[in-house]
């Protein structure tokens, strides 16, 4: 069985495990191994997001978080990448709730 999830539900999710790894790990970090993942530079990842080099080197160093809109077309990469993707999504995961036990 299927279970369908309402657009705006995901999206609040998404939102909110962002803004809670945000807190609990460097988004920045996660932005970097997802791009390293997928084999691609910088300025290729931006290309792919839509968004300018200067954007993803701002991820990347921690001094902004992507938008609502990156955040979904990154949320498509993690899905199209299959188990690869979720391996990594479940790593940072990981990480976020050892730092909270902590």
């Amino acid at each position: 069985m299927t279970v369908q999830i309402l657009p705006q539900v995901r999206d609040n999710c998404l939102n909110l495990l962002i803004m809670e790894l945000g807190k609990l790990l460097k988004i920045s970090d996660f932005i970097r191994e997802l791009r390293q993942q997928l084999n691609l530079s910088q300025e290729k990842f931006a290309a792919k997001l839509g968004v300018s080099l200067r954007t993803v080197n701002r991820w990347e160093n921690g001094s902004t978080v992507p938008s609502q809109m990156a955040l979904k077309l990154i949320e498509e990469m993690l899905q199209k990448m299959g188990e690869s993707g979720k391996r990594l999504l479940n790593e940072y995961l990981l990480i976020a709730e050892q730092r909270e036990d902590s």
